[in-house]
């Protein structure tokens, strides 16, 4: 397996962006029960391409965030021309943000956990900033990745009514 390539996003990786994405939402959320199968997939494939096409457009500074969109930085790992995971933070745009930036997300395919790409990809996303993050409550994978970034929890919870989960928050 060869290096990841980590790199700023371009609106042509919204496909392979919107791939990763529902691969991972398959394996973390779904398989293990975390997360109904109909909940995730009714977030089909071509509503993720779109959703990514339009914050990728917004990123790359091709038109202002619509009603419903803010600016995201949106960084990719490619492997051999393949996106295998991707990581997106912004302004909190939570009014009662503990910092002033968030980490939204970050996702690796399962066949590259462990290869370092998730590091690399926080690392391109953040570095050593001051950020928060929610994460699933029931993913202590991910629970033990921030830990050792230096991420903690907070002790705010909320529920997620669309995904029918608590998450918990993480600060650093």
């Amino acid at each position: 397996m060869h290096r990841a390539i980590i790199r700023s996003a371009v609106i042509a990786d919204a496909p392979g962006i919107a791939r990763v994405h529902w691969d991972s939402h398959q394996t973390t959320y779904v398989e293990p029960g975390r997360v109904a199968r109909e909940r995730v997939e009714a977030w089909t494939m071509v509503i993720r391409v779109s959703f990514w096409r339009a914050n990728l457009a917004i990123a790359n500074d091709v038109y202002r965030p619509p009603e419903g969109f803010h600016r995201m930085a949106i960084q990719v790992a490619e492997v051999d021309g393949e996106i295998v995971g991707w990581a997106n933070t912004s302004v909190g745009h939570e009014a009662d943000g503990p910092r002033p930036l968030q980490l939204e997300g970050l996702y690796v395919l399962d066949a590259h956990h462990g290869t370092g790409v998730g590091q690399a990809l926080l690392d391109a996303a953040i570095g050593d900033r001051p950020a928060y993050l929610w994460a699933l409550a029931d993913n202590p994978r991910a629970h033990a990745f921030y830990r050792r970034n230096g991420f903690v929890p907070d002790g705010v919870e909320q529920f997620d009514e669309l995904w029918q989960v608590t998450e918990v928050r993480f600060v650093r």
